[in-house]
């Protein structure tokens, strides 16, 4: 005996039942029934209003949880790498120049409050990896002027009958022009000053800014 096709909306054992549009669920839902006596069936496709018992609700509750949960575990290891990756970073970092020294260009530069004479400055500048200030142009003498008005020592001397950088390179007369009989060189607002080196002055260190 040929066995029937089942009916729409039933089914043999596992198989899916779609309900009809007039039944208690909109068409859509699907069914899967098992062999069991009870004939139970789950129904987690269904759509309208639920029990509150409805094992689908649990099923989507607890998958809500372990995906919220699973996002908070993803953060925190985002935040904790990014933390560890930071300070590596600050490790690494340094300012461009010591502490109390100013930065313009790619120089550093330190300016004195105490007087002293031209070889106690030049000393106290090798002492931090730097020298007597070498100035390259009239706006780096403008930029030292905003900062002290004390006319201090710089890196310029006279040897023999010419002056010369402390860095030695020669002294342009066309850039500056210099003043005065004497030996070692400070700065006024406009021009350069030579003088006698045991005179107490401020002074004014220079050095290349870290890269």
């Amino acid at each position: 005996m040929q066995g029937r096709a089942p009916r729409e909306g039933t089914a043999g054992p596992w198989e899916p039942v779609w309900l009809e549009a007039g039944a208690e669920h909109r068409r859509g839902a699907c069914y899967t029934t098992s062999p069991s006596s009870s004939r139970q069936a789950s129904h987690c496709g269904a759509w309208g209003a639920r029990p509150e018992n409805d094992p689908c609700l649990f099923s989507s509750d607890t998958t809500t949880r372990l995906l919220l949960g699973a996002i908070a575990v993803l953060l925190f290891a985002i935040l904790v790498v990014m933390s560890i990756l930071a300070s590596k970073g600050c490790i690494k970092c340094e300012a461009p120049c010591p502490e109390d020294w100013l930065l313009y260009g790619r120089k550093c530069y330190f300016f004195s409050e105490e007087p002293r004479d031209w070889n106690t400055g030049r000393q106290y500048c090798h002492s931090h990896e730097a020298a007597l200030a070498v100035i390259q142009s009239q706006k780096e003498l403008e930029f030292m002027f905003k900062f002290t008005r004390r006319e201090p020592w710089i890196g310029l001397r006279r040897v023999g009958d010419e002056f010369h950088w402390v860095n030695g390179d020669p002294f342009d007369p066309d850039t500056f022009t210099i003043s005065g009989p004497g030996e070692c060189v400070f700065v006024e607002p406009t021009r350069l000053v030579s003088t006698e080196c045991l005179m107490t002055r401020p002074w004014v260190c220079s050095k290349m800014a870290y890269t």
